[in-house]
């Protein structure tokens, strides 16, 4: 995740954005068609990789990396044992990550940043929903 999946989808994700400071408003946009072509290597390696995902057996970290940031997080043997124990429904949450990225790639392929910011979004959705299951599920959120 962290060497793959994270500054790729990052990537994508950041090729839009409205950043407002004192010295004005500034609405990153790809232009042209080499920064759209990087944008779609991007999200192109985070479709590869949610294929990665799906490789039965695959340790879900390096031996001895650190999983948490802020305690919440499963240590990468629960995090193991929770995939190995609820294998169809890791499965499915890959393909929501390939199904959803597949869209990030047609949204670019149009150009179209409108579409682009909401497929982004699905992606969001489909990595949160997969890391509440199996990385931290124990995470106490605010009502």
């Amino acid at each position: 995740m962290l060497s793959i999946i994270d500054p790729n989808i990052d990537y994508v994700w950041n090729s839009v954005a409205t950043i407002s400071t004192a010295k004005g408003t500034e609405e990153r946009r790809p232009q042209t068609d080499e920064e759209w072509q990087l944008v779609k290597q991007h999200a192109l390696t985070v479709l590869e990789a949610s294929n990665l995902l799906l490789i039965e057996g695959r340790p879900v970290s390096a031996a001895g990396a650190a999983t948490s940031s802020g305690g919440a997080e499963l240590n990468p043997a629960e995090i193991q044992q929770a995939i190995q124990t609820n294998r169809a429904d890791f499965i499915a949450r890959a393909h929501a990550l390939h199904d959803s990225t597949q869209k990030v790639i047609a949204a670019i392929d149009k150009k179209n940043v409108e579409e682009l910011i909401e497929t982004g979004s699905a992606v969001d959705q489909a990595c949160e929903q997969c890391h509440t299951q199996f990385w931290y599920p124990n995470d106490k959120r605010p009502e």
